[in-house]
């Protein structure tokens, strides 16, 4: 063969590749779209009813507050690790089908306590072993186009088209089913989600030798996976650790609300209407985050923040003084907005900063700075909303005031 033709060979078999590479990510965002759909319906039939359930079982606000706290702070000490993991062995689908298997397992376990200490306990595990997906999840969303705002967008959306789905459906089948059915489809179709997760095809990547810190996996006492705390220092310093700050400070403003404000839905409107409230949420998320998306990437993430900040403001302050229906219906309708704009800009702006190679450490640290929020948050918001759920919601202004001034020190 001369010279030439195997230029053209070559030249051809090049071009094949690059287009079955394409398919290959083509259908690596289908796959990973619809498992997150269903993902993300069960997620919002189960989710809204929890502080209810857990008022059924007896327990009292501060029973209320504490499910938050216990799934959050388990959620923030694994974040990490589980982050670390993904960028260590390349296999992003593993550790995304684990956590929303392990997600719907506990799911299906909570319709079956009887007591507040016990659905307290499983929501401490749910938190511990659900984290594994996040990290993984966010990275491989950023690994699947260049453009990472609209990526993000995109799967904000869909994600929320899922959660609104699972609003609607859970605040209709509530008066068939009751919550304990509820957790049992949610924890069916957060399985079958998992499953849908596995058939993504992710490059093989060579194993490396393990070293430093070990964890040892639960019955493999011969295997290791190992951690190292490079990345986590170079991470935390400077403008991100900066801006990992202010989304601590966002999220202890958010878990002061969104622990307790299904309970106040049910007192001021009634309990048919925690369902629908959060599913009209969702909907304004869905239709705004992918082209929300488009303008973080055309703008930047920096500005978008800054709004999505004083979004959350507004948004508190509505949940204040609004007593009409339908005046909380634009609230929350204001709120979804302010959701898209938090997740898409902070998820933007950590993954335009940080290497390839980091990315899920840097997203698993954006995950944990926010459940570490959600940690504080309820805690200060079921003490709070003891006293007044007006005093509480106010309150969120303290933070989210300080959370705004440091970000207006970030460059773009």
């Amino acid at each position: 063969m001369s010279r030439r033709e195997l230029v053209v060979t070559q030249g051809r078999r090049e071009k094949a590749g690059k287009v079955r590479r394409i398919k290959i990510k083509r259908r690596n965002v289908v796959l990973l779209a619809v498992s997150m759909f269903i993902a993300n319906a069960a997620f919002g039939m189960a989710f809204p009813y929890l502080s209810v359930y857990m008022k059924l079982l007896g327990g009292g606000m501060l029973m209320v507050g504490l499910l938050s706290v216990a799934f959050n702070l388990t959620s923030t000490v694994f974040q990490y690790p589980f982050g670390y993991l993904s960028d260590r062995t390349r296999n992003r689908k593993a550790f995304i089908s684990f956590g929303l298997f392990s997600t719907g397992t506990f799911y299906a376990l909570m319709a079956v306590v009887s007591t507040p200490l016990a659905l307290l306990a499983l929501r401490t595990f749910q938190g511990a072993l659900g984290s594994a997906m996040m990290p993984a999840h966010s990275a491989l969303i950023a690994e699947l186009s260049t453009r990472v705002g609209s990526a993000y967008g995109l799967f904000g959306s869909i994600e929320n088209a899922g959660y609104m789905l699972g609003n609607f459906i859970g605040g209709f089948l509530i008066k068939y089913v009751g919550i304990r059915g509820i957790f049992l489809i949610a924890g069916a179709l957060l399985v079958l989600s998992s499953a849908i997760v596995l058939l993504l095809r992710e490059r093989p990547r060579p194993k490396r030798a393990p070293r430093k810190l070990i964890l040892v996996q639960e019955g493999r006492e011969s295997e290791k996976a190992t951690f190292q705390g490079a990345a986590f220092k170079r991470l935390m310093r400077g403008h991100l650790g900066l801006f990992y700050f202010t989304v601590l400070l966002v999220m202890i403003a958010s878990g002061q609300v969104y622990s307790v404000v299904s309970v106040y839905f049910g007192e001021v409107f009634g309990s048919e209407w925690v369902g629908i409230l959060f599913g009209i949420d969702s909907l304004a998320a869905a239709v705004s985050g992918y082209y929300l998306g488009k303008l973080i990437d055309r703008y930047g993430a920096k500005k978008f923040y800054l709004l999505a900040i004083a979004g959350y403001a507004i948004a508190f302050l509505g949940y204040a003084f609004a007593k009409n229906l339908y005046l909380m219906i634009v609230v929350a309708l204001f709120s979804g907005v302010k959701w898209s704009l938090t997740l898409n800009a902070s998820s933007t702006y950590v993954a335009t900063k940080v290497r390839a190679t980091e990315r899920g450490q840097a997203m698993g640290l954006l995950n944990a700075m926010m459940s570490l929020g959600w940690v504080v948050g309820p805690l200060l918001g079921g003490y709070l909303s003891a006293i007044s759920f007006k005093l509480n919601f106010t309150s969120t202004l303290v933070p989210l005031g300080v959370a705004f001034l440091f970000a207006l020190r970030l460059p773009e």
